[in-house]
């Protein structure tokens, strides 16, 4: 077969998207799975094609019209990114999960056909695919929801005369266009496991959890990364960057885990609520969950009026430089002070908790993101991106917070009859020194 010189790459795109805009808007839910591990001219590798198989029957089982390529070549890599972006155009869900070689050379990601043959740089633009021309497909195909999985971060492939330039595992890709999500088996420039079985840990994660029913993306995902963490010995941490607008759940949402939150504003313009929800207010008799497990362990007492709670964290960084990042910082009224999560990673599905002394009428609450003591500290911590709030009669809802360092304030559409509420870290804005995630206040809202 003959390569595909470089003009003809572009060319290629071009005819694709314009293809893909003359074509009448579709519906549903579209999936391009592939799975190259039978390459000819590089190592081989055992899991993708029971990794792309696993998660192309997952998705089928979810409603998906799926496009499946197997140890596709290069025609056969094209057509399937051909097939898929057409009916993808107009899609409420946009999904492409990878599994094989994917190489990074000078800071670019490319996606390898079990033929590629390549020996210098110039012959991966007529060898392989782009994993940004990916993206524009997605783009051009103004599907509500875009979804990217990568399972290719594995050693380089690539001989030794490509040395230069390349770097082991992927480069960080940008989720640009909103609505848009990409996940990576394992963090940029590192390498991914491919497992002891059958199919690599951050497939089994994934197709083991994607049907969860009440599982939002995020939290998906959240749970997906803790599983390959937990499974590899702590060696491999799946990385994620989204502009997800809203929620998608893969297994659907119950209405009983239905709860709404209405508006967020800056809480500098929110204005006073207490007399108009006091009016509409509709509280109902809620049977209400036991307190979660690590309310036990690390909390500080503190009060709000003539009441008292008490405010909890399932992890707290050690102490550095004689500061203290415990969860009491979270309610202390100052932005000097934060709460900072204590486990490896960015800390996401780590959790906060305010336990109230009784049942109160909670109508929402303000918080200030990251570690506002300054600007410069602020920035060199990450910060909750978003977070999935769950109430102690079992609501929940998953909220994006903005990257910066005012406080917010979040109001449900109704006060709700709650005896604990709890933050749980989903994704995170990634801190420019530091991984470690920080929350400098929170402050429960009481409708009384």
């Amino acid at each position: 077969m003959t390569a595909i010189p470089r003009t003809m790459t572009g060319i290629w795109l071009f005819v694709m998207v314009f293809a893909m805009s003359s074509m009448a808007h579709a519906a549903g839910k579209v999936a391009l799975v592939i799975g190259n591990g039978n390459y000819q001219s590089m190592p081989a590798l055992a899991s993708p094609s029971n990794d792309a198989n696993l998660i192309a029957g997952k998705l089928s089982e979810l409603g998906f019209d799926v496009v499946r390529v197997i140890d596709g070549d290069r025609q056969a890599f094209q057509d399937g990114l051909t097939r898929f972006g057409r009916g993808a155009q107009g899609a409420d869900v946009a999904l492409v999960f990878y599994a094989g070689h994917g190489v990074q050379v000078d800071g670019r990601n490319w996606l390898l056909p079990v033929d590629a043959d390549i020996l210098t740089a110039t012959d991966l633009p007529g060898q392989a695919v782009k994993a940004d021309d990916l993206l524009e497909i997605m783009e051009a195909s103004r599907a509500r929801l875009k979804l990217v999985f990568l399972d290719a971060c594995r050693s380089n492939p690539l001989p030794r005369s490509l040395s230069r330039g390349t770097t082991n595992g992927l480069a960080r890709l940008e989720a640009n266009a909103a609505g848009m999500m990409i996940a990576f088996a394992t963090a940029p420039d590192e390498i991914a496991l491919d497992g002891s079985g059958s199919n690599s840990p951050f497939t089994e994660a994934l197709a083991r959890m994607i049907g969860t029913p009440d599982l939002e993306v995020r939290q998906l995902m959240g749970r997906v990364r803790d599983s390959v963490y937990t499974s590899t010995g702590e060696r491999q941490e799946p990385w994620l960057n989204d502009t997800l607008i809203g929620e998608f759940y893969f297994g659907g949402k119950s209405e009983d885990s239905k709860q709404p939150v209405a508006k967020t504003t800056p809480a500098s313009r929110s204005g006073d609520t207490g007399s108009e929800s006091k009016r509409a207010k509709n509280l109902t008799a809620a049977r209400h969950n036991p307190l979660p497990d690590y309310a036990a362990k690390m909390c500080s007492p503190a009060r709000t009026g003539n009441s008292g709670l008490q405010v909890c964290a399932s992890s707290v960084l050690d102490p550095q430089y004689g500061n203290r990042y415990g969860p009491g910082n979270l309610f202390d009224g100052k932005t000097s002070t934060a709460w900072v999560e204590g486990v490896s990673g960015d800390g996401a599905g780590e959790k906060v908790l305010f336990a109230f002394d009784r049942t109160r009428s909670l109508q929402g609450f303000e918080i200030v993101n990251g570690y506002a003591k300054n600007r410069d500290i602020f920035r060199k911590n990450a910060r909750v991106r978003t977070a999935n709030i769950t109430l102690s009669d079992g609501t929940n809802r998953i909220l994006s917070l903005s990257d910066t360092m005012g406080a917010e304030r979040y109001v449900f559409e109704t006060p709700v009859e709650a005896a604990w509420l709890e933050i749980e870290i989903g994704s995170v804005f990634p801190g420019s020194k530091y991984k470690d995630t920080a929350i400098s206040e929170v402050t429960p809202l009481f409708d009384e």
